[in-house]
């Protein structure tokens, strides 16, 4: 029970220290890097629609509001846009606002990695998997860049959390806390909502000490949590829109963006082409008086055709997609794409990688022990991975589309390094035994001197 205290009071400050490094590496990041960029793409949509639903506008296109027309939009869920409007809502509109706010969001994230190492493993692990989150160049890197990444990394993490509490000690309560966790974060990035069939089944469905009856009530219960907090984004959409839109109206247009020639063939395989769904819409006449369903159909429709007319190609595309999150097909193609479309500078591209490539090596060996040791399942690590792949491989392979399973790596990473370190620890230890009553043992430089006897 000492030991336990002592790792307890210990715990909180160092995971305190960590964050505040984090902090500090994330707004040194946007100062010095960020903070004389015109952001554009994704980046300006959060940023300006957040000002704009702070303005009382809605969730309206910000590109057709600059043009003088108000044009309801969906092309993201709608958490990241209303995280941001916080401070708008403060009067506090400007780009740096907006960074700084983000970089608040990681340094929470960095927190809640440090629990949930410290859940699956133990105390050292948590503090291990913390400073992953702190300085991992995956992460911060999103917090500079006005991305909803830094919302999906925070959910995801907080869904593994609650998961991982919730193996430890299964009821309704915490079900609801996993299922609503969930929810939030299929808010932040639309894929994420995969998470509900893939974790929330498996952790109600494999719960040993309940019967099945209770077992499937759980499953609903996590479900039906999901539900309920996704259901007024939903609605709001289902009324303001001539044809349903669920999470996002943005997947089709990425469809048609993702399956054409310049993306099925030649360096840029595996990727997505803006060119490609310009040319859908030129060719079928798309303006901004439809409005984004009705854009949706047509997208949905060419993609849907060339898949078919290509369906011999696809598995290979399937396979690029992938590659191209691992860092193994065609990475310089990806490392360009990094700084030319989503705005990273090159040596933040380059250390996210090699980084990236030192992580998985080490989560290799975290998956290993963690079977070994039994305490804690693997399975809800691996569902965010599954989720990853699935996602990747349907739509085209981005960096972006990683950052959910970088928490996984974090985590896995840390149980490695504990267990290298409890193994050296260990035999550190048994070399003082082996020594016997008379030595004195420095355990901590791992020499160990023997007394003379006189």
């Amino acid at each position: 029970m000492e030991r336990t205290e002592r790792k307890a009071r210990w715990f909180g400050p160092i995971l305190a220290a960590i964050a505040i490094t984090g902090l500090l590496v994330r707004v040194l990041y946007v100062l010095l890097e960020r903070r004389d960029i015109a952001f554009v793409g994704d980046a300006y949509f959060y940023h300006a629609g957040a000002n704009l639903l702070a303005d009382g506008k809605g969730f309206i296109s910000p590109y057709a509001y600059a043009d003088g027309q108000v044009m309801q939009a969906a092309d993201h869920p709608p958490l990241y846009i209303i995280f941001l409007a916080v401070p708008s809502l403060l009067r506090m509109t400007s780009v740096m606002t907006h960074l700084v706010w983000s970089c608040l969001l990681g340094t929470a994230t960095i927190i809640v990695v440090g629990y949930l190492g410290r859940t699956v493993a133990n105390e050292r692990a948590g503090i291990l998997a913390a400073a992953v989150a702190a300085v991992y160049p995956g992460f911060w890197a999103f917090d500079g860049s006005l991305q909803a990444e830094t919302l999906a990394v925070f959910a995801t993490a907080l869904v593994l959390l609650f998961s991982y509490r919730f193996w430890r000690k299964p009821s309704g309560p915490r079900m609801v806390a996993v299922g609503v966790a969930c929810g939030a974060a299929a808010l932040a990035r639309s894929e994420l909502i995969l998470l509900v069939p893939l974790l929330v089944a498996p952790l109600g469905l494999l719960v040993r000490s309940a019967a099945f009856r209770r077992r499937a009530r759980l499953v609903a219960v996590g479900a039906a949590a999901a539900l309920v907090v996704i259901a007024p984004w939903v609605g709001y959409n289902i009324v303001r829109f001539r044809h349903p839109v669920y999470l996002s109206s943005q997947f089709d247009s990425l469809l048609a963006s993702a399956n054409c020639d310049s993306v099925y063939y030649g360096p840029g395989t595996g990727y997505f082409s803006i060119p490609c769904a310009a040319a859908v819409a030129k060719r079928h006449h798309l303006t901004n008086e439809m409005d984004e369903s009705e854009q949706a159909i047509v997208f949905r429709r060419a993609a849907v055709e060339y898949i078919r007319d290509h369906q011999s190609r696809l598995p290979i595309v399937a396979a690029a997609r992938v590659g191209r999150i691992l860092g193994v097909f065609h990475p310089s193609h990806q490392l360009a794409a990094d700084v030319v479309v989503d705005g990273r500078e090159v040596p933040v591209s380059r250390a996210a990688l090699f980084s990236f490539y030192a992580l998985t090596l080490l989560s290799f060996a975290g998956v290993i022990v963690l079977r070994r040791r039994g305490a804690a399942p693997v399975f809800p690590l691996i569902a965010v991975l599954v989720m990853v792949v699935l996602t990747v491989a349907l739509t085209y392979g981005d960096t972006r589309f990683r950052a959910p399973a970088e928490v996984v790596l974090a985590i896995l990473a840390a149980v490695a390094v504990d267990a290298g370190i409890s193994a050296v620890s260990a035999r550190r230890r048994d070399r003082h035994d082996q020594a016997g009553p008379g030595a004195i043992g420095d355990t901590e430089s791992g020499f160990v001197r023997v007394s003379e006897p006189r």
